[in-house]
C-alpha cells in the first residue's frame, strides 16, 4: 500500500511538473532559415513553385527511401499539392495556398493525424543573386508545447539541408554565351501561333504551337527539311510580384511562300530585312535570360534602339541531344 502510495505521488509530480512546464513554452513558434543563390529567379522560383521540380533538392529523398510521391494533375501554381506515403515519415499532404511571381510561395502542410502548419519560401533579388528564405509556422497544443525545441531543430536541420541543394542544383546549371554581333537579318517567312500560358506551361505551349504547325505543313504537302523553330515573346513578367502571364508567338521558319488559309490562331508572316544584334545561347535553356541581358547591355553601351520583341532560334532540337550542354539557341534583337 505504501508503495502504491508512492508510485501515485511521483506520478502526480511528473505530471505536474509536465503540465506547469508547458506554460513555459509558446504554442506559436516559427523556424526561418536563409541562403544566398548564384542564381536566377526565375529558376530558383520554378524550383519551389513545381512540385515536379522537388526531386532535384527534397532534403527528405535522401533520408527515407520508403517514401512515394503523388501530384495534382497540374503540378504547379496554386492548387497544386503533392501527397506522400511512407514507412517512415508517415502520410501527408503539401498544398501551394498562395504565390506571388518571383516574391514568394506560401504551403499548408497537413499530416495524416490532420494536424497542419505552415510554411513559405520567399525571394529577394541582391546583386544578380538571390536570397532564399524557407520559413515554417508551427501551432502546438498544449500538451505538445514542451516538444517545440525538438521539433524547431529538426526543422532547421530540414531547411539547411534543403537550402544547400536547391543552391547547388540551381548554381550547377551551366551556360555560355557568344560575343554579341551586328548582324544584318534578311526577309524571313515565318508560320506562327499565338499563345498565352503561365511560365511553366511554356515547353508545353511551344510544342503544341509547333505540332499543329507541322500538321498543317504536311497537310499541305509543305514540309520539307529546312524549316527551324523559333520563339517571339510578346509579353514575358520579369519584375517580381508580376501576374505569371506569358504572351508569345512559336513558330517555324520556312523558305516559301504561304497561300492556303489558315486556322485559328495561326498566321503567315514575311519580316523585312533588318539590322540585328545577335549572340547565340549554348547550354541550358533555362538560363537563356543572361544572353538576353547581354544583348541589351551591348545595345545599352553602344546606344542602339531595340525596335521589336526578340526571337529565339532554336539550332537544335532539345528531345534529340543527350547533353543539355549542347543547345544552341539563337537570340535576335532588331535594332537601329
Amino acid at each position: 500500500m505504501k508503495l502504491l502510495k508512492i508510485t501515485s505521488f511521483s506520478l502526480l509530480g511528473i505530471l505536474s511538473v509536465f503540465f506547469i512546464s508547458n506554460l513555459f513554452f509558446n504554442e506559436n513558434f516559427k523556424v526561418s532559415t536563409s541562403i544566398e543563390i548564384d542564381s536566377s529567379p526565375f529558376i530558383v522560383y520554378d524550383q519551389i513553385n513545381n512540385f515536379k521540380n522537388w526531386s532535384n533538392w527534397d532534403p527528405w529523398i535522401e533520408t527515407d527511401t520508403t517514401i512515394i510521391f503523388h501530384f495534382s494533375e497540374i503540378s504547379f501554381d496554386k492548387g497544386a499539392y503533392r501527397t506522400w506515403k511512407s514507412n517512415n515519415s508517415g502520410d501527408g499532404k503539401i498544398e501551394i495556398i498562395n504565390n506571388e511571381f518571383l516574391k514568394r510561395i506560401d504551403f499548408l502542410i497537413t499530416l495524416r493525424d490532420e494536424n497542419s502548419f505552415k510554411a513559405s519560401f520567399i525571394l529577394e533579388s541582391i546583386n544578380d543573386k538571390v536570397s532564399l528564405t524557407w520559413e515554417n509556422k508551427v501551432e502546438l497544443p498544449y500538451l505538445a508545447r514542451i516538444l517545440g525545441p525538438i521539433i524547431s531543430k529538426m526543422m532547421k536541420n530540414d531547411h539547411l539541408k534543403g537550402l544547400k541543394n536547391i543552391k547547388d542544383y540551381c548554381e550547377s546549371i551551366a551556360y555560355k554565351s557568344s560575343d554579341v554581333e551586328i548582324k544584318q537579318w534578311t526577309s524571313q517567312n515565318i508560320i506562327l501561333v499565338r499563345d498565352t500560358c503561365t511560365i511553366s506551361e511554356i515547353n508545353n505551349s511551344i510544342n503544341n504551337s509547333y505540332n499543329q504547325i507541322f500538321e498543317f505543313l504536311a497537310i499541305n504537302n509543305k514540309v520539307s527539311n529546312n524549316e527551324q523553330p523559333l520563339v517571339q515573346y510578346i509579353s514575358f513578367p520579369s519584375e517580381p510580384g508580376d501576374k505569371n502571364m506569358v504572351v508569345l508567338y512559336a513558330g517555324i521558319l520556312i523558305d516559301y511562300f504561304i497561300e492556303e488559309s489558315l486556322p485559328n490562331k495561326m498566321v503567315f508572316n514575311q519580316t523585312k530585312t533588318e539590322i540585328t544584334a545577335q549572340a547565340t545561347h549554348n547550354g541550358d535553356y533555362r538560363t537563356i535570360f543572361k544572353t538576353h541581358e547581354k544583348i541589351k547591355k551591348f545595345c545599352k553601351k553602344n546606344n542602339l534602339s531595340i525596335k521589336n520583341n526578340p526571337y529565339e532560334i532554336y539550332a537544335n532540337n532539345p528531345k534529340n541531344s543527350s547533353n543539355i550542354n549542347e543547345l544552341k539557341t539563337q537570340v535576335i534583337y532588331i535594332v537601329d
